[in-house]
């Protein structure tokens, strides 16, 4: 089985603050998949989104080292999995299934994710959420999900409040399952306090969201924590939380 990849490497979650389900803080082996059928504006793996131009792969040679070498694509599933397990620490909260978008290779993601399930580990998945019915093919799979709520300004597709709604149902999709899933909500000085309380009373006793800054941050404290507690006096105060990108600030990837 092949799939196209864009690299896989050893390191820290450094997104999701403190609600449940997120892995901040934790060390994962991140795999991920080139392709995504969405052009987000703050795209930070922009250089992986049509599939078709990753010409190649990259994996870390030894864990933490940022130190890599090169294979062509399409990768095969084998030399994946080899790749997964040579980064293997013996300290791994879980694997990282990202993008790109993951779910767009489901098969192969599927026959991944349900081989390091059987060596024994736990499957994280970060997903725009948008293709709930991808989703639901390996949701018994995943144990931890982190579900995007894709803002109006992130000018991700045109009928923006159907993707959001998709994005909820990947969510309960996920918790039906038994994922312990939250919801990452990027948000911009541009963000409109209106939507921010949209999704709140969508999340509402569904899932606990963090509120993450566009990096390079150009929001004000005194927005963010406006957005933060409209969300919370929605959700509940142990329901929402703060997101910063903090492996930016250790460089590391």
């Amino acid at each position: 089985m092949k799939l196209v990849m864009a690299e896989v490497f050893n390191s820290w979650q450094g997104e999701g603050g403190s609600v449940e389900g997120s892995a901040f803080g934790r060390r994962q082996i991140f795999v991920r998949f080139a392709g995504c059928d969405l052009n987000c504006l703050w795209c930070d793996s922009r250089e992986y989104i049509d599939a078709s131009r990753v010409s190649r792969w990259r994996y870390e040679i030894e864990p933490f080292t940022g130190r890599f070498e090169y294979k062509p694509n399409p990768a095969e599933l084998d030399e994946v999995v080899d790749a997964i397990l040579r980064l293997d620490t013996g300290d791994i909260h879980s694997i990282s299934y990202t993008g790109g978008e993951p779910t767009l290779q489901v098969e192969p993601l599927k026959t991944l994710m349900g081989r390091m399930k059987e060596l024994g580990f736990d499957n994280f998945l970060e997903t725009h959420g948008g293709l709930p019915g991808l989703v639901k093919e390996i949701a018994y799979l995943v144990d931890y999900a982190s579900v995007d709520i894709k803002d109006e300004t992130a000018w991700a597709a045109e009928d923006w409040k159907n993707l959001v709604l998709r994005e909820v149902e990947s969510i309960r999709i996920l918790k039906e399952a038994g994922a312990k899933t939250y919801a990452k909500l990027v948000v911009t000085r541009e963000t409109k306090l209106e939507n921010v309380r949209w999704y709140a009373e969508l999340l509402k006793g569904l899932a606990p969201l963090v509120i993450q800054p566009m990096e390079p941050i150009d929001i004000s404290q005194a927005r963010l924590m406006e957005f933060y507690r409209e969300a919370a006096r929605i959700m509940g105060g142990k329901n929402v939380g703060l997101s910063f990108q903090v492996h930016k600030y250790l460089n590391v990837l």
